[in-house]
């Protein structure tokens, strides 16, 4: 396998999608295996119920997204069988009636119904309210953006229907009172059947709002609207600004980190749509407050209090980053470049030797596979996983023994985020008044649009080259308190560029390649993850918002051994279209 460069996002991209489609099972029609258990010898990956709306939700969502930002030469840029599979997956989980539905399997039994159930009926199906519904309409809207193809909006929006009719109406907007729906209807009527259940549940929200943006279609929005008004008003948790309260006796072990930032996402972006500055706010309020249960290079917990993390998390705080940044304070790409080029790059395996390794190095643990191995494969497991991501790392490790098995959710969102980070660092705007077309610079990767092309140096040096495709006034954000840098164009005349706001601006002829040098700070920060006594610290080396080093070294899988000998990604134009991920 070639050596990938570690900063190259579309390289990436292609290792991604390959990973995506590795893991299913050919005897039931390409079916994921959502799980795998890493410290089985050899490991294992079982089957689960989130293999199906969940799971082939996200992973036609991320494959869709990869394969419109690879190089149009990869071979990731032409769909593959896997491709087809798990999307007729996502497709047939479908019912009637439009939602997703849990196939009566053994393995697919609902999970938690003892918490997110009233009264379970084990003879009846099950529709999985949060993350099936959610996923299925992510992986809807991505193809429809991709293809056009009136089919996706059909499904999608018979899913939103389908929501609505059976969400609980109250005076406070709408909810979902159980966590799975079943066939004679809801259990139970009335919010709080267990803590936190309203913003479980209204997690589906953000998807919806994407759609309506997409589309306006007035009902998703109704459905965003209503489950944003009741979780803000009856979920608990959170303080009247946003901050959290999770001292609150029953929420510590709810406390789900994925969970909140992807309801935060939706009440943000349920405030921008609609302008209602209140909801920005507390959405900007509860981001502050989630910086602060994880650490400034983008390693959030799994559930808060933990020293692990979910890189989940790390993508919804990304995604959270990039919103406020583009409508709030264009200071949060700041946030976003920092999470993205360090644990989201570090997690994803590029390497299966090094993955090989770290799995001897594990200590195992025999505990044998779900239903006695009925419905579970060894074969081929690490492999698939080149590509892939590092569901639960910890600070300076890939792995962690608090929780160790694999989660196919995070690769689905780790390829997402790689897109998300691609894809808006660059920015078009109209011109001001009378002025030239204005491209801004958010995030400083090596990217090529129709606008630019960005061929980024770092972290060997602060240097951009960057050649515009036509006349325009470029802005390009400078590393956090960097104020000063030079611009070189390609006569040799040098220019003095002062910062303001962190951005510093010139002028660029169609066709002309310049070079802007500038400062990457070296700095050592001493960061910590978990609850008290039960804490991962590192010390962090970095060279201007990249993470290069940290201390002490990981045990199994060490991360950030970073090296600055390293040629600048040479970007390309991608193989498809730009589609709106946010």
């Amino acid at each position: 396998m070639a050596t990938i460069h570690p900063f190259d996002l579309q390289a990436r991209a292609e290792l991604a999608a390959q990973s995506l489609t590795a893991l299913l099972d050919p005897q039931r029609d390409g079916l994921m295996y959502f799980l795998a258990e890493w410290r089985a010898r050899p490991p294992h990956a079982d089957h689960g119920l989130w293999d199906y709306g969940d799971g082939s939700g996200r992973h036609t969502d991320a494959l869709t997204l990869a394969r419109s930002m690879v190089r149009p030469d990869s071979p990731a840029a032409v769909p593959g069988p896997g491709d087809g599979q798990l999307e007729a997956w996502m497709l047939r989980c479908l019912g009637d009636e439009g939602l997703s539905w849990l196939p009566a399997e053994p393995w697919a039994r609902p999970w938690g119904a003892e918490m997110l159930l009233a009264a379970w009926q084990p003879e009846q199906p099950a529709a999985e309210i949060s993350w099936a519904q959610r996923a299925t309409l992510m992986g809807l809207l991505s193809r429809f953006l991709s293809t056009h193809d009136e089919r996706y909006m059909a499904r999608a929006q018979r899913l939103i229907d389908a929501l609505l009719h059976i969400a609980v109406r109250h005076p406070d907007g709408l909810f979902f009172p159980e966590g799975y729906y079943q066939p004679d209807g809801w259990g139970y009527r009335e919010p709080g059947l267990f803590a936190g259940i309203e913003e479980y549940n209204a997690v589906l929200a953000g998807p919806a709002l994407r759609w309506y943006q997409a589309t306006r279609y007035e009902p998703a929005l109704a459905l965003a609207e209503g489950l944003v008004r009741f979780a803000l008003r009856h979920t608990r948790g959170y303080s009247p600004d946003g901050t959290w309260s999770v001292a609150e006796k029953g929420l510590s072990d709810v406390a789900h980190l994925h969970t909140r930032t992807s309801f935060i996402l939706a009440v943000l972006k349920l405030g921008l749509e609609l302008d209602r500055r209140e909801l920005v706010a507390w959405a900007r309020q509860s981001y502050e407050h989630a910086r602060t249960w994880g650490t400034t290079f983008g390693l959030f917990p799994e559930h808060l209090g933990n020293r692990h993390g979910e890189i989940c998390g790390t993508v919804d705080m990304i995604e959270l980053a990039l919103l406020l940044g583009q409508h709030v304070d264009r200071r949060y790409y700041a946030d976003a470049e920092r999470y993205g080029r360090n644990q989201l790059l570090e997690s994803q395996y590029l390497s299966l030797e090094s993955l090989q390794r770290a799995l001897l190095r594990l200590p195992s643990a025999e505990a044998p596979a779900p239903y006695g191995g009925a419905y579970s494969t060894q074969h081929g497991v690490a492999e698939s996983q080149v590509g892939g991501f590092a569901a639960r790392s910890t600070v300076n490790d890939a792995f962690h023994l608090d929780a160790t098995a694999m989660m196919q959710c995070c690769n689905a969102s780790g390829t997402r985020a790689l897109y998300d980070l691609w894809r808006y660092a660059i920015e078009e705007c109209a011109p001001v008044a009378e002025g030239l077309p204005q491209v801004s610079v958010h995030l400083r990767f090596s990217v090529e649009t129709l606008a630019l092309r960005i061929v980024s140096h770092e972290p060997a040096m602060g240097r951009l080259d960057i050649t515009a495709r036509r006349e325009a006034e470029v802005k390009l954000r400078l590393p956090q308190t960097v104020s000063q840098a030079l611009l070189v164009r390609e006569g040799g005349q040098v220019s003095p560029l002062t910062a303001h706001d962190g951005y510093v601006s010139f002028d660029a002829a169609a066709g002309e390649t310049s070079s802007v040098y500038y400062a990457l700070p070296e700095r050592e920060v001493y960061e910590t993850i978990g609850a008290p006594g039960r804490q991962a610290a590192c010390l962090g080396h970095w060279r201007g918002e990249t993470l290069m080093r940290v201390e002490p070294e990981g045990t199994y899988l060490p991360l950030y051994v970073r090296t600055l000998d390293l040629p600048p990604v040479e970007p390309a134009l991608p193989a498809g279209p730009m589609i709106e991920s946010l």
